[in-house]
């Protein structure tokens, strides 16, 4: 499933009986550096294009500051720079996946779709860009092996709310 960038996707909206299909699970496919990554829909509550933050300083470098989502004030990570990929450079595809009360900022959405269980495996020690802690493992898809987020991991409150020392 193509998404079209311009409308909000509510993820709280969807059948859950569309979410698991028999023995696979669906998942958000997006893209960030070049590559494609992939988190379990179920940690996604909405995919919304990006708008503008709110800088708050002594943060994290990759803690861009805050926005508001429907009234909600949500901190908002840039995700290229969480895994040492550089700062997202902000263009039209550019959006904002909301986790956790986190929106994270990724590059390009890709697809939702499913991957079967039997895809699924361990992930691999080399040949992946990121941090191992942050890959829950490796699905393959289309003949390819796509990580998968370990979300748990990459929104470590505890690490992601530290403020950055002054200088």
């Amino acid at each position: 499933m193509e998404l079209d960038l311009d409308t909000e996707m509510n993820l709280d909206d969807m059948d859950d009986d569309l979410l698991v299909i028999g023995d696979s699970q669906q998942y958000l496919f997006f893209i960030l550096a070049g590559d494609i990554y992939a988190i379990d829909v179920n940690n996604i509550s909405e995919m919304i294009e990006y708008q503008a933050i709110t800088k708050v300083p002594l943060m994290l470098p990759y803690i861009k500051g805050v926005t508001n989502v429907r009234g909600k004030i949500i901190t908002v990570l840039d995700l290229r720079e969480r895994f040492g990929l550089g700062e997202t450079k902000l263009n039209y595809k550019t959006s904002l996946v909301i986790t956790n009360n986190i929106a994270l900022i990724i590059d390009e959405v890709h697809e939702v779709t499913s991957v079967e269980e039997s895809n699924l495996k361990e992930s691999i020690n080399f040949g992946v860009k990121i941090e191992r802690r942050f890959v829950k493992n490796m699905a393959s898809y289309n003949n390819t092996h796509i990580v998968i987020l370990d979300c748990d991991e990459v929104l470590n409150i505890k690490e992601i709310s530290q403020k950055r020392a002054s200088k």
